[in-house]
């Protein structure tokens, strides 16, 4: 015979918690009742636990190991003489409800006997749906209602998810009596076992139409398109996702709907880029504005602004406009506009501009090679 305490997958210095979740693991596994059950494994870590659960019989196992029944006191009262489960299966610890007849959720039989959690399933909430929205870059800075359509699991317009036809009522179902499930009971080696199983004609709702509705075969729900109105939130960046409540696709009858995601892409913009909550702009400055500075009219994504250029500006200096960059969501808080000088230098220069630069170019003490036009040249040679 096995060692007990290796069919249950302890060691033999397990405590009395380690070995009852041992046992309980293994009982799910092995059971008879559940789809690639072991009878005979069953048994076998049923007799296991039996044992090395009562203080008394585990002493007697670990003293004499497999002849522990033919000492003294050593397997009298076990219900181990003949049928190895002639005393009763032990449901204790198990969390069962009167006579065993009904596990809670999260028992190691949930599954086989446990059509509660059957029915539980059907009042989940429906299915999260997701899908994209592109957006201009403008419309993520400030903010956008946008309207969508979108096909979805949605509640009958008819019988407003009820299932039963105007002027009808949902009734209890007369098979299972409300329960939702139907229960069965049978006899085992381990005494009488009592099953449930999901009422066939309630699907374990536990009510049930009067009149089914003719347009949604009294399910409740029909797939249909339905027109949304989406709010981007000002400062929405891209990538970010704007959750609808309710409005993913609709459970089964009666339980709530699941959200909608929106996932927001952010077209690129070709004047400005975002760096966080600041927007970051380039602007051509003519090498005479940084020279003596001005004032010059600038495109914001607020409209135009008056910009100070200071006498003296150096090529990418960077000006900051407060509170004219991208706002914080919900927060009522705005970042900067960040504008980066660009000196633009001309390619081309009148007589007159050239004349200047030259005096500019001597005055400064400075020396510069100024290209004369070859009619400019004869004369100068005269």
């Amino acid at each position: 015979m096995a060692n007990f305490y290796d069919i249950l997958g302890v060691s033999k210095s397990a405590s009395a918690d380690e070995i009852k979740r041992a046992y309980r693991k293994k009982a799910h596994e092995y059971h008879p009742d559940k789809g690639g059950g072991n009878e005979a494994k069953f048994k076998e870590v049923n007799e296991a636990y039996q044992v090395l659960s009562d203080s008394s019989k585990r002493a007697q196992y670990d003293r004499f190991g497999d002849n522990y029944q033919n000492t003294a006191g050593g397997g009298q009262g076990g219900g181990f003489q003949g049928n190895p489960f002639g005393g009763g299966f032990d449901f204790s610890g198990f969390g069962s409800q009167g006579a065993g007849v009904e596990f809670d959720l999260g028992d190691i039989f949930s599954d086989i006997f446990g059509g509660r959690q059957e029915r539980g399933s059907r009042r989940q909430r429906g299915v999260d749906l997701e899908m994209p929205m592109t957006i201009s870059f403008e419309e993520a800075v400030h903010g956008v209602n946008k309207t969508i359509t979108i096909e979805k699991q949605d509640k009958c317009h008819v019988c407003s998810g009820s299932g039963a036809a105007p002027g009808t009522k949902v009734v209890t179902c007369s098979k299972c009596h409300g329960q939702g499930q139907i229960l069965t009971t049978r006899r085992t080696i381990f005494g009488n076992m009592q099953s449930a199983s999901t009422c066939d004609k309630c699907e374990g709702d536990g009510k049930v139409p009067e009149v089914p509705c003719s347009v949604c075969n009294g399910q409740g729900v029909l797939r249909r398109p339905k027109t949304l109105e989406v709010k981007i939130p000002a400062g929405i960046d891209n990538g970010q996702r704007v959750r609808m409540q309710g409005e993913g696709e609709v459970g089964y009858k009666g339980s709530s709907a699941g959200d909608l995601y929106i996932t927001i892409r952010v077209q690129a913009s070709k004047d400005f880029k975002r760096d966080g909550i600041n927007l970051q702009k380039e602007i051509p400055v003519s090498f005479v504005q940084a020279t003596l500075g001005a004032k010059l009219d600038v495109h914001t994504l607020d409209g135009e602004i008056e910009v100070k250029v200071s006498a003296g500006t150096q090529p990418g200096t960077v000006l900051k406009v407060t509170g004219r960059g991208v706002p914080v969501i919900n927060s009522g808080k705005r970042g900067d506009l960040l504008l980066t000088v660009r000196v633009i230098i001309p390619n081309k220069l009148s007589k007159k501009e050239k004349e200047l630069l030259e005096q500019l170019s001597k005055a400064g003490g400075e020396t510069a090679e100024v290209h004369k036009s070859f009619w400019e040249s004869i004369k100068d040679s005269f």
